[in-house]
């Protein structure tokens, strides 16, 4: 068997994990888990394996994304019955004892969990928590649909449920976009039931009401730092560079993070006036993919592999370098807005496959923005600084968050185009 760090995302795989398997010796295993059973077979036997995984007394990592909602709900109900965690569908990241699972990136050990309903929004906070010298003790991962009405949080309240009896656990940050009212409503009351000093991210959230002891936020940096704060750090967040308006054009991006993409499209909607996009989040519009992409657009490649079957973007990310060049056709664009990916079972070198495809956009229109960034650590296999140099020769701009780099892409486009 592949190291648990090297497991693909969407692949004909069911793994069951045990205490110390992928470990050395000795090493522990979270609290209560008595065994993972990490499912990526294709969505329509996905609910099986899950069910049977359940029958033998483990818990369930689902991989696979394509699940229908009818049999999430009864997994995630069935899981609550017998005490056992539903992570996903469409779990594609976690951190369990220092083991990465998915694509994971390489960060510190510390006394803050991750709780987060995708992947890239797991990702990007474990890597500030490193940065902010806290540090992470779990990163886990509840599904896309986890805070809808159907579902109302199920996995994410048995998860922090079970943090609450974590000794090596301090505090949580919880990461969510695509909720609803009732869903986020119920995953905010167990975050405050848990009894851990908590902050939490509602991806383009305005005004939602926050329980006693839970700071809530719209965007991932700022409850990141709530959380550090929380913790004893004194997390900074770089300003994005101060600009006036460049141009009257338009802002695209191109993401491989779903939420990533959700939190771009969040904040630039409340900056630029109309966002389309296919995760749209805050006042950003729904994008049909039947539509044809015109103004300011975030779109989600990620979303794109998890439904209609093509290679994902983190793992592949020559779809993104194509598309590059295709967009820089459209001479209504102005800003190219871009996130990388990096960790274990990303792949190894994102930005020398981005890189080139920027640098003849760039040749090719001199006057075209280009804002990137690049959610990773020094310890991960594609090293950060060399990541962000390989984009920075080709002539992009590189923001220290997900969140500055959308506020950076904001600021080079006038308003209400």
């Amino acid at each position: 068997m592949r190291g648990v760090d090297e497991l693909p995302r969407d692949d004909d795989v069911v793994v069951e994990l045990h205490p110390g398997a992928g470990a050395d010796p000795g090493a522990g295993h979270a609290p209560g888990v008595e065994g993972l059973t990490v499912i990526g077979v294709p969505g329509p036997f996905a609910a099986l394996e899950a069910h049977r995984a359940i029958s033998a007394g483990s818990d369930v990592m689902l991989l696979t994304g394509d699940v229908p909602l009818a049999d999430e709900v009864d997994l995630k109900a069935r899981g609550a019955s017998a005490g056992r965690l539903v992570l996903g569908p469409g779990s594609t990241s976690a951190i369990i004892d220092g083991i990465g699972i998915g694509v994971s990136n390489a960060v510190a050990p510390g006394r803050v969990a991750v709780v987060a309903t995708s992947g890239s929004g797991a990702q990007e906070a474990t890597v500030l928590l490193d940065r902010f010298g806290v540090g992470v003790s779990r990163c886990l991962v509840t599904g896309p649909r986890d805070l809808t009405d159907e579902v109302r949080a199920m996995s994410t309240a048995a998860v922090l449920a079970r943090l609450a009896d974590d000794p090596a656990t301090d505090g949580v940050v919880l990461v969510a976009e695509g909720f609803s009212g009732r869903g986020a409503e119920a995953a905010l009351a167990a975050l405050a039931a848990c009894d851990l000093a908590g902050s939490a991210c509602l991806i383009g959230a305005d005004g939602i009401p926050a329980p006693d002891g839970v700071e809530v936020h719209g965007v991932i940096d700022q409850a990141v730092a709530a959380a550090a704060r929380r913790a004893g750090a004194r997390p900074v967040i770089p300003a994005a560079e101060p600009t006036g308006w460049v141009s009257a054009g338009h802002v695209r991006g191109i993401f491989s993070g779903s939420a990533l993409c959700a939190e771009a499209a969040a904040l630039l909607a409340a900056r630029l006036g109309r966002v389309v996009s296919n995760t749209p989040a805050g006042a950003a519009e729904h994008l049909d993919p039947q539509d044809v992409v015109r103004g300011h657009a975030c779109l989600d490649l990620h979303a794109e592999s998890t439904w209609h079957g093509t290679p994902d973007p983190v793992e592949h990310p020559e779809r993104r370098a194509e598309l590059i060049a295709e967009t820089v056709g459209d001479q209504t664009v102005a800003v190219l807005l871009l996130d990388v990916i990096l960790g274990r079972g990303a792949h190894p070198d994102p930005a020398g496959v981005l890189a080139p495809a920027l640098a003849s956009a760039l040749q090719a229109r001199p006057s075209l923005q280009v804002v990137t960034h690049v959610c990773g650590t020094e310890a991960d296999p594609q090293v950060l600084s060399r990541q962000e140099e390989q984009l920075t020769r080709a002539g992009a701009r590189v923001a220290p968050t997900s969140a500055q780099a959308a506020r950076l892409a904001a600021s080079l486009v006038r308003p209400g185009r």
